[in-house]
């Protein structure tokens, strides 16, 4: 549907297929749409592992060969410090305590829809778009959702809870109604052919080699970080049963690579950054119906004052179901849930998010 619009559109151009596609969506509806390339990774860190990443160079230069093709303008925004400080720094940070964060909330909430939001509107753009998968919907008195994506299998609403229902008022998803076989064919019908055959991006875009444990020594050396690297492993009894090389090594929910002699299979059940200890116990010791999320974000306000009342799902990280469940308010401002059945490998320093049907609640952080 054509749309004559005297309004801009900033697109956040990966080089991947989802936002040029996007672009090409928003200028067919007859925006005024200008490209913008964040520049987040240094050429060092871009270039160790000999892996092309997400953000690389070469992902910028696709960007901005889809803009000259659509005759758009191109811009790229250098955001490596910000993005350092912001997403790099606390990654490692909460790996030393003996979480495991998502760096891709953190980029979407701070970089994206925060510092580029921002960035845009200096460039006179009056909306920012994305090539994200999910929906945003506006009722008859104005008030606007967010929704998980129509194609449920690529939905990425998990990430964006940290949206507030003032600025998706200014953020659109042109791919959020699609499907990945449409938005392919978009691009490919825009002559986009090698775009439109790029994989998707799952690995965290600085550490393409997948060597987190790596990763995470290398920048606490470099910024002369003191950490400690073995310590003990424990049963749940207090027993000590082997020696661990590094907290930052390990994950709640891991099995191998845990290097203990055991007849039945152990699976680290908690870290301890406190006492530098992993502890260790069966499957049926990684289950729980309880958690508590901290730093909670709620995208409607309206939907905190009525949360004990409403029936809800969560997921506990990206790629889990939704689990049936209940949440309530505790008197230091965090979110209890109690689930309908026991789930396993609720992961401290993971995000748990909160629908009601299609519709985001919002989302914090397990403590």
């Amino acid at each position: 549907m054509l749309i004559k619009s005297n309004k801009i559109v900033a697109v956040a151009m990966s080089g991947g297929v989802d936002s040029s596609a996007s672009a090409v969506i928003l200028k067919n509806r007859g925006y005024s749409v200008i490209g913008v390339s964040m520049h987040l990774i240094s050429k060092d860190l871009n270039s160790s592992s000999g892996l092309k990443t997400c953000c690389s160079t070469e992902d910028i230069i696709d960007a901005k060969r889809v803009c000259v093709k659509i005759g758009i303008p191109h811009f790229v925004i250098n955001m490596e410090k910000e993005f350092k400080t912001e997403v790099i720094d606390r990654f490692v940070s909460e790996y030393l305590d003996g979480k495991t964060p998502n760096p891709c909330i953190l980029c979407n909430c701070v970089m994206k829809f925060d510092l580029l939001l921002k960035r845009i509107k200096e460039l006179g753009a009056d909306y920012l778009a994305t090539g994200h998968y999910a929906r945003i919907t506006k009722n008859k008195i104005g008030r606007y959702f967010l929704l998980k994506s129509k194609d449920l299998a690529k939905d990425q609403s998990y990430v964006l809870y940290n949206l507030s229902e003032k600025n998706l008022k200014n953020i659109m998803f042109p791919v959020g109604n699609l499907n990945k076989n449409q938005t392919r064919k978009i691009a490919l019908d825009a002559g986009f052919n090698e775009i439109s055959d790029k994989k998707d991006s799952v690995e965290i875009c600085f550490v393409p080699d997948k060597d987190y444990a790596g990763f995470i020594k290398k920048q606490s050396i470099d910024a002369s970080n003191n950490f400690s690297n073995k310590g003990l492993i424990k049963n749940l009894e207090g027993e000590t049963i082997g020696e661990h090389n590094g907290i930052f090594n390990y994950t709640v929910g891991q099995r191998k690579k845990l290097g203990i002699s055991s007849k039945n299979p152990l699976y680290v059940v908690k870290i301890s950054a406190e006492n530098n200890e992993i502890i260790v116990g069966n499957l049926e010791d990684c289950f729980s119906d309880i958690l508590i999320l901290k730093n909670f974000n709620f995208i409607n306000t309206e939907d905190k004052k009525r949360l004990q009342e409403m029936k809800i799902t969560a997921k506990i990280r990206y790629s889990s179901p939704n689990y049936n469940c209940r949440a309530s308010i505790c008197n230091d401002g965090s979110i209890k849930i109690i689930f309908d059945e026991k789930v396993k490998f609720i992961t401290p320093g993971q995000s748990a998010v909160l629908y009601s049907g299609v519709k985001v609640i919002g989302g914090g952080i397990i403590k």
